[in-house]
């Protein structure tokens, strides 16, 4: 069973500054250094302090990131910069992005989210986690004893009844409108009701929720859960599968760093797997506007290859991972592949012979991922790019409340 919750927020204070954009930032995992310097640049209250702050040489134990995000946390709660909710309270959020020259528009609803072990079924993950990112995200939790970043998270919601909840509750007037540098505009509305907050509750009790991004966060949960097993709720922002602004991308896999044996192999490894086939590049154009899930297309030596993995039930993603761990090895895939979202970048390092070959293939379909992951399958790294990523700082959850 699903058990959502109200939650008494921590939110920038907009008597202050009703420009609540600016103070907003992007998830840790995707801002870069340029990224960060930007942010830094943009207020002295963006959150990226708190979510992900700069390291320097001469941190140690006793003054690092961690340490710096809560003396800014207090410093800024003490300023009336950030204000704690004295009220439990729901929040539907809509973001309107741009996307291939459209604004499109996306719903979800932020709330509290019991934290459950994976083995009861309740949340469902689809990838694997690195000790490293969890290890960052626990230390933070720790020192600040509050949470920045919310969980992307998706209910199956068969009857459509949650979207049409979030849907009604958008005729109102929104509690606070506002534009995100680098991201998007969005409004954001209050729910108060306890009549309404018990209906949207009991909507969400059976469902299955998926993790659409934000595993390292959430197992850093699970795990400061068995450090204090008072704090088993996870801030989450919950979309309906039927919503069609709930984008799902794809990564192209990026190949470097192979020696002239490893690179043959590979590629006669691949001959072997799928029905290799060169084509021109206006083709390679038409067949990416036109293909499924079977088609991958490969760029190398200056020229344009389909891949066709067949009939077979298995996705091409993991399909291309298995010839990348057969002949790379599990634990050394890491070290010859890099995850691209965007294909200006994919050209960019492919121009600098950066990269040997490159692999592009479109997203899985969200009906193809619900059923994978209800059937308890991880798949491939980078299978999924829930698209655009949710901002840091909205409603900012508070451990202790």
């Amino acid at each position: 069973m699903a058990r959502i919750f109200p939650i008494k927020g921590i939110m920038y204070n907009s008597e202050l500054d009703n420009d609540l954009g600016k103070f907003l930032c992007p998830p840790f995992d995707v801002v870069d250094d340029n990224d960060k310097d930007k942010l830094y640049g943009i207020s002295e209250y963006n959150v990226i302090r708190l979510e992900n702050g700069k390291s320097f040489l001469t941190d140690d134990n006793d003054e690092n990131k961690y340490t710096r995000s809560s003396k800014f946390l207090d410093e800024w709660l003490s300023k009336k910069v950030l204000v704690k909710d004295h009220e439990e309270s729901l929040f539907i959020l809509e973001e309107i992005f741009e996307n291939n020259n459209k604004h499109i528009p996306r719903t979800s609803l932020i709330c509290n989210v019991k934290v459950e072990d994976y083995e009861k079924k309740v949340v469902l993950p689809h990838e694997k986690t690195r000790e490293k990112q969890k290890k960052d995200r626990f230390e933070l939790m720790k020192n600040t004893k509050a949470v920045f970043s919310p969980i992307m998270s998706m209910i199956e919601d068969k009857n459509k009844k949650f979207m049409k909840f979030m849907q009604d509750e958008k005729l109102a007037d929104p509690y606070i409108s506002s534009e995100i540098p680098f991201m998007h505009k969005f409004n954001l509305w209050k729910i108060k009701d306890k009549d309404k907050i018990s209906y949207v509750t009991s909507l969400i009790k059976n469902e299955k929720i998926f993790i659409a991004d934000g595993h390292h966060r959430y197992e850093t949960s699970l795990n400061y859960k068995e450090f204090d097993s008072k704090v088993d709720k996870r801030i989450m922002n919950i979309f309906s599968s039927h919503d069609n602004g709930l984008l799902l991308f794809g990564y192209s896999r990026a190949i470097k760093n192979l020696n002239k044996k490893n690179l043959d192999d590979l590629i006669q490894e691949l001959s072997n797997k799928f029905s290799i086939k060169e084509i021109s590049w206006n083709e390679s154009l038409i067949n990416w506007n036109q293909s499924t899930q079977e088609i991958i297309l490969m760029e190398y030596n200056d020229k344009i290859f389909t891949l066709d993995k067949g009939a077979e039930t298995i996705s091409t993603y993991e399909k291309l991972h298995s010839v990348f761990d057969d002949l790379l090895g599990k634990e050394n895939v890491i070290n010859h592949i890099e995850y691209i979202h965007d294909n200006v970048s994919l050209k960019k390092k492919i121009k600098n012979n950066e990269i040997q070959l490159s692999f592009s293939m479109n997203a899985l379909s969200k009906e193809y991922f619900l059923n994978c992951v209800s059937d308890g399958k991880l798949l491939p790294p980078k299978s999924t790019l829930f698209y655009p990523k949710l901002p840091t700082g909205l409603v900012i959850q508070y451990l202790y409340e």
